[in-house]
């Protein structure tokens, strides 16, 4: 080869690796954001419409992704500004806490009672076959079945995991859950409200204060007036000696890392939860807005997270959560830095708030809230 032509390569070579990646068919999932926020309005206004956000085709592009719970909807844009509308029938969308069927066992007083022993068959932490749903040894894995002694109590979420507060005055210790598990859709009393373990739910619905491993600190109101919700999420304050930052012993991903990722469609991701124990999934959109609906009303979300259940290989169709996995977190399965805090969904879906974006509500006036890793 002459040195003219192997210059000639080697500038060519050179220019294709500076080339920005969209210039190889990465998908413009800036532009079809910009069309799915302009447009989300209209798009809600279509009867049947719960979600809306951006992903990709079958092609690999971008792509504005519209959920329903009708199979035939009128009147519909298949192109908004240039991006393809995709439409999917996916059903509503609802919290994911796990009520009893009995709603009379929700009245106070009712089933109010000291029991002894451990509860639902004990557990203690090790692996061999735990249920998420167990009473664990002190401290407590996550992951696992948690509930409020708040108003309406007999139910069971997911202790999603513990956090850590550092400021100036030193670092404490903080449960992460959902609002709706740990302040009962907006009704909790901070300072007051213990949080159980294992909720009631796993306990015949029986209240013992030995079950208490943290007290309710804080929670982001749910607004059931139209306005837009980032996050479903509350804290409880708590310590080392009640709550650990790992999932049981031998079971799921283990630590997650303090490192938090942003999701990325296509990103596969892992759980640990009280009902579905662990699962595998990958994120189907971003940028979603979608109305969930609660025993309060029905509430509006924006900027979350779809996940799709997968199989371990990551290919095929699997559930990913159901009720009762409300509060878990949701981790990057290859690094296990935290990515959402699963929140709500349907048996085809799951939604998450940006883990981000949960850290930053509670975060401010010099203390920051980061996802503890034991370190």
């Amino acid at each position: 080869m002459s040195s003219k032509i192997y210059r000639y390569c080697a500038i060519l070579a050179i220019s294709l690796f500076m080339l920005p990646a969209f210039a190889f068919g990465q998908p413009d999932f800036a532009k079809a954001k910009q069309s799915k926020e302009k447009h989300v309005q209209a798009l809600f206004g279509i009867d049947g419409v719960v979600a809306a956000g951006v992903s990709v085709d079958q092609n690999g592009a971008a792509i504005v992704k519209v959920f329903t719970n009708k199979a035939n909807l009128q009147n519909v844009p298949v192109v908004l500004d240039g991006v393809n509308v995709e439409y999917v029938l996916s059903g509503d969308f609802v919290a994911l806490n796990k009520p009893p069927q009995d709603k009379n066992k929700n009245k106070l007083g009712n089933v109010v009672a000291q029991r002894p022993g451990n509860g639902n068959g004990g557990g203690g932490g090790g692996g061999g076959g735990v249920s998420p749903t167990d009473r664990f040894a002190r401290p407590v894995p996550i992951g696992v079945s948690l509930g409020s002694t708040g108003p309406i109590f007999c139910f069971a979420g997911t202790l999603g995991c513990r956090l850590k507060a550092t400021s100036s005055g030193g670092v404490v210790q903080y449960i992460l859950s959902n609002n709706h598990v740990v302040a009962n859709e907006n009704q909790g009393t901070t300072g007051s409200d213990g949080m159980l373990q294992p909720g009631t739910l796993d306990n015949n619905c029986v209240l013992d204060p030995a079950d208490v491993i943290g007290v309710l600190s804080d929670f982001e109101p749910i607004l059931f007036n139209g306005q837009p919700n980032l996050v479903d999420a509350g804290i409880a304050i708590t310590d080392t000696l009640d709550t650990g930052f790992a999932t049981p012993d031998g079971e799921a991903y283990g630590t997650p890392t303090a490192n938090v990722q942003t999701a990325t469609v296509g990103m596969r991701v892992v759980k640990y939860g009280r009902t579905t124990d662990f699962t595998y999934g990958k994120v189907d959109s971003v940028n979603v807005s979608v109305n969930v609906g609660y025993d309060s009303g029905t509430a509006l979300f924006v900027n979350q997270i779809v996940i799709q259940g997968t199989r371990p290989n990551g290919r095929g169709s699997s559930t990913f959560s159901a009720g009762g996995d409300s509060g878990s977190l949701i981790v990057e399965l290859a690094d296990n830095d935290p990515v959402g805090l699963l929140f709500a969904g349907n048996s085809s879906f799951t939604i998450a708030n940006p883990i981000g974006a949960v850290l930053d509500t509670f975060s401010g006036n010099g203390t920051t809230f980061t996802v503890d890793d034991g370190n």
